[in-house]
This record gives structure tokens, C-alpha cells and sequence, in this order.
């Protein structure tokens, strides 16, 4: 899950108009974990972005979900609006809400991820960009397999 939480953040600052195109996410780290509860938790992505253009540039919005052989399994969201300032390269703080909406899917594999088949998830949602002056870009995620957004961050 920590994968594609890193790519809706990278596929977030990468896209389109206002300038979202020649924003560089170089990096990406695990920032913290913290717990909310049995089926919760909130991921803290530390994102290091070039933004080289005169916007300030915010992940408005993410709301996506990890669906695991054709059924949600986690939904994504953000907790705070993270913002990349213009002209500068810094780290970005991202806090993701995950919450597994399938526990028993997990209880009933006895915690053993590593038995899943990455080709049995797939990704829907959307991830809202805005910057200075009230542009605003929407990316659609349909039916993406994790296999291939897995890949484009690696």
C-alpha cells in the first residue's frame, strides 16, 4: 500500500496544466506510521520536489481506492494539504489516510502479504491539483493495475 500512496503523490505533482509538468518529484521516503486505530492508519510521505514554476502547487484532494481482485480492499485520502512552493526544491510532507475497508481478507491470510499476487490489485480514483490563481487539474485513475504503477516509481 506504501507504493501506491507514493505514486498518487508523484502522479499528483506530475501532470499537466499550470506548469504541473515541470515539476521534478526526485524523491520519495516513509516519513512515519501511525496507527488510528485496527484499520487505519495515517502514512506520512516525505516527498523532496523541484517546482521551477512561479505557482504555488497543492494536492487538493486524493480519493482512491486499492481493489484487490475486483473488490475495495483500502481507501486513500489526504489529511492535510500539502504544498509545493514556487521556485524552490524542498521536502514536501504528504499525510496519507489509509483505511483497509477488507480486514478479513488479511486476518484470513494470516498477515502473510507476501503471498498476495500483485496482478490481483488494481487502483480507482482521483487526485485533485490546484495552483496560484485557482487553476485546478483532475487526474482519473481507472482500473490501474498496481503492477504497472509500481513500476513507474521504482
Amino acid at each position: 500500500m506504501r507504493r501506491f500512496v507514493i505514486l498518487l503523490a508523484a502522479a499528483a505533482l506530475l501532470t499537466g496544466c499550470a506548469g504541473y509538468n515541470e515539476i521534478r518529484v526526485e524523491s520519495v521516503a516513509l516519513g512515519g506510521l501511525r496507527f488510528n486505530g485496527t484499520s487505519s492508519a495515517t502514512i506520512e510521505l516525505k516527498a523532496t520536489v523541484d517546482n521551477p514554476t512561479k505557482y504555488t502547487i497543492a494536492i487538493e484532494e486524493v480519493d482512491a481506492v486499492l481493489l484487490r481482485t475486483g473488490k475495495e480492499f483500502a481507501r486513500f485520502s489526504l489529511e492535510d494539504k500539502p504544498v509545493a512552493a514556487p521556485g524552490k526544491k524542498e521536502v514536501v510532507e504528504i499525510p496519507v489516510k489509509a483505511s483497509v475497508l477488507d480486514p478479513v481478507a488479511i486476518i484470513t491470510s494470516g498477515l502473510n502479504f507476501r503471498s498476495w499476487a500483485i496482478e490481483d490489485f488494481t487502483v480507482e480514483g482521483k487526485i485533485v491539483l490546484s495552483a496560484d490563481g485557482g487553476k485546478k487539474r483532475t487526474l482519473h485513475l481507472k482500473k490501474v493495475p498496481l503492477e504497472s504503477i509500481v513500476e513507474r516509481i521504482k
